[in-house]
């Protein structure tokens, strides 16, 4: 071990103090986009000008704020107004220029939510609110000068529902809800927006639980971009909301947890993340020829990646040894083309992780992550395990682990049976048998 430096210079407070930045870009408006950073010290919601690069502040929250959502026109931010972060509130919104924030639903009491969306076309929002009559999903329409309608409620529950979307013209919407398990599991509900009915349902029987994306970007398409785990595990499909048509995306000799992530402007290509062996890789699928091309781009853990302007694809990146950044890749190729986001500061030299695996009393092979300090070992080690327990534990810029590393410690991070990535087996083991595994 090595002695604990407490000065300002010391490497693992320099790590902490580093500014964490994440961003979209509005959908009909790639110029603008909107990004989450706490540069100011307190994560705060910015208009992020991305030509120039330069972000304007708009929430100056004391307690903070960190998500928001961009219209797709980029006309305005929205967000939920709470009470010292306590998650319950009114969804507001501000002009990408900054003002006042404009209460979208004053007439309804207070809520919780996670969920706000917006047509392609601007025409429609859409939100789920949660309180103790359960889960409502309200439709809301807009003018094409941007003015408030009424919030219409669509479907009031009192079993787990989320996950609400908008096909590009507003005239259809989905929710994942869970009333036919009654547990995390979900079926996806479509509903005619004018009359309110309910037009479909897709749901892949017990045990299984289906997810949506997104909604084609085309006016008028029905298709939604989803998943599904039937399989036992995570892959891709597309199903017609009004049809009930299903497309199961080839996915050939790919093994793992397979996410959509977006779905090309022109509607004609999907991009897909795997996971697996908590191992992320990027693919396009292309819907006209059924090609899938993997993408060559930087190893580590990339997030919320989705396409830009140019052929490219913007996707949020890091590994043990960077920190989080927005980078561009080659839309063709996944070479990295440039960084567009990121902490704009020197990053001090870190330890890389390495992917390691041990088999459990059972026999099942477990997963995880070590790293090992400068000089000869043998090492005291840090052994964590993450929460959760529906979560995994990727290769992360962490400033705790480097911490450790930094005085001579090994860390040692283990995906366990409950972790997701490794299949719906995997994960499920520990329901109702905790802490056997």
């Amino acid at each position: 071990m090595r002695e604990l430096r407490v000065d300002d210079a010391a490497p693992w407070k320099r790590r902490y103090r580093l500014p964490v930045t994440s961003a979209e870009l509005a959908r009909s408006a790639p110029e603008r986009g909107l990004a989450v950073s706490n540069r100011s010290g307190v994560f705060q919601l910015y208009a992020w000008d991305v030509a120039s690069g330069s972000m304007k502040q708009l929430t100056h929250t004391p307690t903070g704020k960190i998500s928001g959502y961009m219209s797709p026109d980029g006309r305005f931010v929205y967000y939920l107004d709470d009470a010292s972060g306590n998650e319950i509130g009114h969804f507001v919104r501000l002009p990408f220029e900054g003002g006042e924030p404009q209460d979208i639903t004053p007439d309804l009491p207070p809520y919780a939510s996670w969920t706000i969306t917006a047509s392609r076309d601007a025409s429609r929002l859409a939100f789920m609110t949660a309180g103790a009559e359960g889960y409502r999903f309200y439709t809301l329409p807009l003018g094409p000068d941007g003015g408030l309608g009424a919030p219409v409620s669509l479907h009031a529950t009192k079993t787990l529902t989320r996950g609400v979307l908008l096909s590009a013209n507003g005239s259809m919407a989905t929710v994942s809800s869970s009333e036919r398990s009654g547990r995390p599991e979900f079926s996806l509900l479509a509903f005619d927006v004018s009359s309110g009915e309910r037009i479909g349902e897709l749901w892949d029987g017990d045990g299984t639980s289906v997810q949506a994306r997104l909604f084609s970007p085309l006016a008028g398409d029905s298709r939604v971009l989803a998943s599904s785990n039937r399989s036992g595990n995570t892959r891709p499909l597309i199903w017609d909301a009004r049809s009930g048509e299903r497309f199961d995306l080839n996915l050939g000799s790919v093994e793992g947890e397979v996410y959509p992530q977006d779905w090309s402007p022109d509607g004609a290509q999907i991009l897909l993340a795997q996971l697996h062996n908590a191992v992320h890789q990027l693919y396009v699928y292309d819907l006209t020829s059924g090609a899938l091309n993997k993408l060559d781009h930087p190893a580590g853990t990339l997030n919320s990646a989705f396409f830009a302007p140019n052929s490219e694809i913007f996707v949020h990146w890091e590994d043990a040894t960077h920190e989080l950044q927005l980078i561009a890749l080659d839309g063709h190729t996944g070479a990295q083309k440039r960084v567009v986001l990121n902490a704009d500061t020197e990053t001090p030299p870190s330890r890389p992780w390495r992917s390691v695996s041990f088999a459990s009393s059972d026999g099942q092979t477990i997963q995880g992550w070590l790293a090992t300090p400068e000089g000869e070992g043998p090492f005291p080690t840090i052994l964590e395990t993450h929460g959760g327990p529906t979560a995994v534990t990727t290769e992360t810029f962490s400033a705790g682990a480097q911490s450790w590393l930094d005085h001579g410690f090994a860390f040692a991070s283990i995906n366990y049976r409950g972790s997701v990535t490794f299949g719906k087996d995997f994960e499920r083991q520990i329901w109702g048998d905790l802490g056997h595994w």
